[in-house]
């Protein structure tokens, strides 16, 4: 078992079996950032994953969910001062249709000028929307997490100059365009995440396992060994959430 275990997304609130979930985050002792896609959905959650300290809720406006809850931004805000963690936010370029991107932009612009500044990590998606993406972060004060980064080399290494981290998870490895991002993040920028349940092996179970597959990949990418691998993660990690309010 690897000293130190991590997930800086996921979505404990999306499995049946929730406490459960949580309670085995607790037990090996994994440094976890729970999503919510909604302001409404963190404000549900929040008591009970209070009560467990391996575990932070981050407040959310999820880009997809925007065209059917287009009316949370003030309940986002009022609710943001409780957690140092936003996610997952940002913009989705999925759709084609424009209302829906302008909703989109409109939500993400209005959340980054109302927490610039105000020491906030943000988990930031950004399928399909890279370039957009970068453009609303532009100047934005705080620390950006890119979830799942699958977009433009060019964006990437603008994101890169910027100092932005990037969560990789297992998915990521087994794709071509995947490992190509990845070899060009630099490990001082590397966390990890599993995005669950949203990758196939974790759709109805959730485990940490994953953190050794990762590790063991950038054991062999970097010829390093794991135990390395793992502490440059570690201090990633660490310097992310050093504050009076940390993990």
């Amino acid at each position: 078992m690897n000293e130190f275990l991590m997930d800086a997304h996921m979505h404990f609130d999306l499995y049946k079996d929730k406490i459960e979930v949580l309670h085995y985050i607790e037990a090996v002792k994994s440094y976890t950032i729970a999503m919510t896609n909604l302001p409404d959905i963190y404000n549900r959650y929040e008591k009970l994953v209070g009560r467990y300290k391996y575990t932070q809720i981050a407040i959310g406006y999820h880009p997809e969910l925007v065209k059917d809850f287009p009316n949370q931004i003030e309940l986002f805000k009022k609710l943001s001062v409780k957690s140092r963690y936003i996610g997952e936010v940002g913009l989705d370029g999925s759709t084609n249709d424009k209302r829906i991107c302008l909703d989109q932009e409109r939500i993400f612009s209005e959340i980054l000028e109302f927490l610039t500044g105000k020491n906030k990590v943000l988990s930031v998606h950004s399928r399909h929307a890279s370039k957009d993406v970068l453009k609303h972060l532009d100047g934005f004060a705080g620390t950006v997490i890119m979830h799942w980064y699958s977009g433009r080399i060019q964006d990437l290494e603008e994101a890169i100059d910027r100092g932005y981290y990037f969560s990789i998870n297992p998915q990521m490895l087994n794709s071509k365009s995947g490992a190509n991002i990845i070899s060009k993040i630099p490990v001082q920028r590397i966390l990890l995440e599993s995005d669950a349940p949203f990758i196939p092996s974790l759709k109805s179970q959730y485990s940490i396992d994953f953190n050794d597959i990762i590790y063991e990949y950038f054991s062999n990418m970097y010829n390093v060994t794991k135990k390395q691998v793992e502490h440059r993660v570690k201090a990633n990690f660490e310097e992310i959430v050093k504050t009076k309010d940390s993990i």
